[in-house]
């Protein structure tokens, strides 16, 4: 028996993808005395994003809205002060629809990644903007805007967005530079992606309860902040590392979240020694006869996107001896953890001080040892 072969399918793959160009203008925030100082402050910046749109084959994009995801780069043009250097980012990007009237479409946006080519501070060459101290730095920006379908494959969008570049106390000064600016983009779409909408989220009903165990590692940049602070250059100081173990309990509550608590041991270099001037010359030496590690308890707060977590977590060193010059025994920590298989993760974050000044960026490894169902 013959029979003739089915011609080829003339239906179009849903194609999810789409590129991404905008334009600010804005101002940088006078955050410190040094910016203040400066008479203009305006600057332009530009984007370039590759994004992806979300469609519903997975179930946690269903749970978030159909959201698009991305990379993307941007760059800094300083215009009249052009000695803050040209800083360039490349980042992720995380974009969720809030709401749709017909074309009109309302989404808030999250980038984060990292910044090269910034102008340091530079005590020795004169450069003395403390808003940062390196080179490289974390880029973070989130904004919200209005776009505006016109047509089959472009959008019309107008942004306000926040921008901010810090490096996390890895390098003093740290005190961040700010900036605000609203921003037009124009977005398109070689086809529109068709979203695949159910009457109900088919997204597992399962919860767990979670039992993870990690090792953690950083580094920062400390200076003196004691008396005779005039006998030796702005920010003069010491690199010192942190390491230390963690074991936390998360209780699953929902398909997106979960809470739990930690506790944690912590060697941090800083916190077992101490600076002091001789001869016009910065020394340390030992703090104590032996290192003293800290204890912590770290209630956390989880935030579940597909294998992508965020955590957020408020801790107190509980045996913590502090002096005047001590950083206060609180501290609070915002990180991003990827589960590269079930049991193992990854994770990257900051830890913080007064809810707004960078300790040290953390690097994590960790293996989650037991995963139950809830009953």
């Amino acid at each position: 028996m013959f029979c003739s072969a089915q011609e080829a399918d003339s239906i179009k793959s849903n194609t999810s993808w789409a590129i991404s160009g905008g334009a600010e203008y804005g101002t940088v925030l006078p955050t410190n005395i040094h910016l203040k100082n400066y008479k203009n402050r305006e600057y332009t910046g530009y984007s370039f994003q590759f994004l992806k749109q979300a469609t519903g084959a997975k179930d946690w994009e269903k749970l978030y809205n159909y959201p698009q995801y991305g990379i993307g780069f941007f760059a800094f043009d300083f215009l009249e002060n052009k000695q803050m250097g040209s800083p360039f980012a490349v980042y992720g990007i995380y974009n969720a629809k809030i709401k749709q009237w017909g074309n009109l479409k309302w989404y808030h946006n999250i980038n984060f990644g990292i910044s090269f080519n910034s102008n340091p501070f530079d005590f020795d060459n004169g450069y003395y903007n403390t808003s940062v101290g390196s080179k490289t730095n974390m880029f973070i920006s989130v904004g919200t805007g209005l776009y505006y379908e016109m047509g089959k494959h472009f959008d019309l969008g107008l942004n306000l967005k926040f921008n901010h570049l810090s490096n996390g106390s890895l390098k003093i000064p740290n005190k961040g530079l700010n900036s605000i600016a609203p921003q037009l983009s124009l977005v398109y779409y070689p086809e529109r992606a068709v979203i695949k909408r159910d009457d109900s989220i088919t997204t597992s009903g399962k919860k767990y309860n979670t039992l993870e165990f990690s090792v953690f590692a950083g580094r920062k940049d400390a200076f003196y902040k004691g008396e005779r602070r005039d006998e030796i250059k702005l920010y003069d100081g010491f690199d010192y590392s942190i390491y230390g173990a963690e074991a936390f309990y998360l209780r699953q509550y929902s398909a997106k979240s979960a809470y739990g608590i930690g506790i944690g041991i912590t060697k941090d270099q800083e916190y077992n020694h101490t600076m002091y001037i001789s001869d016009s010359t910065l020394y340390q030496k030992k703090r104590f006869s032996h290192d003293q590690l800290l204890f912590s308890v770290i209630p956390t707060y989880r935030l579940m996107i597909g294998n992508l977590y965020v955590n957020v977590g408020a801790g107190y060193y509980a045996f913590k001896k502090t002096t005047k010059y001590d950083k206060t025994a609180f501290f609070q920590r915002i990180s991003l953890q990827y589960q590269v298989t079930d049991r193992l993760f990854a994770s990257f974050g900051i830890n913080a001080y007064d809810f707004h000044v960078a300790n040290y960026l953390e690097w994590k490894l960790g293996y989650t040892f037991s995963k139950k169902v809830r009953k």
